[in-house]
């Protein structure tokens, strides 16, 4: 049966038109559904420059302080927190400012891995933390580069884990999409989009209970704004590893497309006490898809740089 050429395009416009009410409709819904509820608040502690850093701990031993990656939260932690829980650690672990329930920072403000960092060196004074070993992931594992307490010879060592470091190429940044907000808060449509958007960075399986408490933390007042701004603030090269003289151990998957394994290899050169270990099989996500594997490396790096359990 023919169909004139003029009949077939008068009903492709109206598929379009329809589809596009449709989206409308559920961007109108989406603002008016409440948010995801986020995690639940932890202990807000106040640094002397008047942020306050929503933090969390648990466990008994040598203390550990890991950082998080961008954009993440405390809540990218909890099955690595378990493993070296019961290995014995005290683990702490927080919101970065500009995420989760710490505080959010004004729109001329830095948004560096040193400013991170500086953070870091404040939160572990407040908590009057006894040197603690530090693990950063990804911008977190750049925040610990950047932080004093990387370089104070009290403290027993660092854990880099799909870090960023100077040799790292910022070309092709990841950005989000005009319109993120809007686009995560769709019903149903804003989760599957969601999950493509992270999975297409991280390049690894993800849990689920980790997708949806992601999704809600972007999800809250400023948190895509901070992810922006440190992406475009982020520039490795003023990292200076060489002046970490700690025992660091670097973990790097050998399929990671965000931070690249060449980059742990070449982190791990510049260390002037670095060890590599490499996870073939893994991507960029280790402290969710590979916790039991790293925490028995935190454990026997510790074992083997730390004299006396605090």
């Amino acid at each position: 049966m023919f169909v004139p050429m003029k009949t077939l395009k008068v009903k492709t416009l109206k598929i379009i038109a329809l589809l596009i009410l449709a989206l409308f409709a559920l961007a109108i819904i989406g603002q008016v559904l409440p948010r995801p509820t986020p995690p639940a608040v932890g202990k807000i502690v106040s640094l002397p420059s008047g942020v306050s850093i929503n933090t969390y701990q648990k466990g008994v031993g040598q203390t550990i302080v890991l950082t998080h990656g961008l954009p993440g939260s405390a809540h990218d932690w909890p099955e690595l927190v378990d493993a070296l829980v019961a290995r014995g650690f005290h683990v702490v672990w927080y919101d970065r400012v500009g995420y989760g329930h710490s505080s959010r920072r004004s729109a001329g403000d830095p948004h560096t891995m040193r400013v991170n960092g500086q953070e870091l060196d404040a939160l572990i004074a407040a908590m009057g933390l006894d040197h603690p070993a530090l693990v950063g992931w990804s911008f977190g594992g750049g925040t610990v580069q950047a932080s004093q307490a990387a370089r104070q010879t009290e403290t027993p060592f660092i854990v880099l884990l799909a870090a960023v470091a100077p040799t790292m190429s910022m070309e092709n940044r990841p950005v989000n999409p005009p319109g993120a907000s809007v686009i995560m808060r769709l019903p149903l449509i804003g989760k599957i989009i969601t999950k493509a958007m992270i999975s297409a960075r991280f390049n690894d399986p993800v849990p689920a209970r980790w997708m949806k408490s992601a999704r809600s933390i972007l999800l809250m007042k400023g948190s895509l704004k901070t992810m922006d701004t440190e992406m475009a603030q982020l520039d490795p090269k003023d990292l200076h590893p060489e002046e970490i003289h700690l025992p660091a151990l670097i973990i790097h998957g050998r399929k990671d497309k965000l931070v690249p394994y060449d980059v742990g290899v070449k982190l791990t050169k510049s260390l002037p006490n670095g060890t590599l270990m490499t996870l073939d099989e893994a991507g960029h996500m280790l402290p969710m898809t590979y916790p039991e594997k790293v925490a028995n490396a935190i454990k026997s790096f510790a074992d083997t740089h730390t004299k006396t359990t605090r």
